[in-house]
C-alpha cells in the first residue's frame, strides 16, 4: 500500500515538473519573441539603400525603382511596403495603412501612415524597425505613378489620445506612427517628414 502511494506520488511529481518546465519555456517564448527580430537586425544588419546622417536619396536614385502600385519605401531600414487604403481600422492588419482622415501625397497636406510594430501573429510588423530611423533619413512614397521624396525632421513619442499628429498642415508632410515600446500599446512613436521633391 505504501509502495503504491509512493509510486503515485512520484508520477505526480514528474508530471508537475514537466508542467513547470512547459510553463517556463512558454514564458521565455512570450518575453523573447518581441526581441528576436531586433537581435537578427543587429546580427545581420542589411546594408541600407542609402544611410548616413542628413543624407537624402536623390530623385535620380528614387526613380530607378518602378513599383506596380502605391508603396512606402524607407531606405535606412530597408522597408518597402505596399500602401493599403480603406476606412476600416482592421486595414492596418494588412500592412501599411494610409489613414482615411489624412491627406494623400498629391494634396499637399498631412498624409498619415500607420502600421503594427509587433504582434504575436506577426512578430516583425511592418513598422518594427521604425525606432531605428534618424533625423535626416529619406522616405519615398510612390503614389499614383509619381515619386514623392521626404526627409525626416521630427521624431517624438506621444500618448495614444494625442490626435494632433493627424492634424492637417499647410505644407506637404507625411506622418508615420506605431506603438511604443515595442511590446506595448502605452505610447505612439511618431515620425514626421517634410516633402523635398516630386517626380
Amino acid at each position: 500500500m505504501i509502495g503504491k502511494f509512493l509510486k503515485t506520488k512520484s508520477r505526480l511529481r514528474l508530471f508537475n515538473d514537466f508542467l513547470t518546465l512547459v510553463l517556463i519555456v512558454l514564458a521565455l517564448y512570450i518575453f523573447a519573441l518581441p526581441l528576436i527580430p531586433q537581435l537578427s537586425w543587429y546580427n545581420t544588419k542589411p546594408t541600407p539603400i542609402a544611410r548616413s546622417h542628413q543624407h537624402v536619396v536623390t530623385p535620380q536614385q528614387a526613380v530607378v525603382y518602378h513599383p506596380s502600385g502605391n508603396e512606402l519605401v524607407i531606405p535606412s531600414i530597408n522597408l518597402n511596403q505596399h500602401i493599403f487604403t480603406g476606412t476600416s481600422i482592421y486595414t492596418v492588419n494588412l500592412g501599411v495603412w494610409m489613414r482615411p482622415n489624412g491627406s494623400t501625397p498629391d494634396k499637399g497636406s498631412n498624409t498619415i501612415f500607420v502600421g503594427h510594430r509587433f504582434t504575436y501573429t506577426n512578430p516583425r510588423g511592418v513598422f518594427y524597425f521604425l525606432g531605428n530611423i534618424h533625423i535626416g533619413d529619406s522616405i519615398v512614397v510612390y503614389w499614383q505613378n509619381k515619386t514623392y521624396m521626404y526627409q525626416v525632421n521630427q521624431i517624438k513619442v506621444v500618448v495614444p489620445t494625442d490626435t494632433t499628429v493627424e492634424d492637417p498642415t499647410n505644407t506637404p508632410i507625411i506622418t508615420l506612427y506605431t506603438c511604443t515600446p515595442l511590446w506595448s500599446l502605452k505610447d505612439r512613436l511618431v515620425i514626421i517628414a517634410s516633402e523635398v521633391s516630386v517626380q
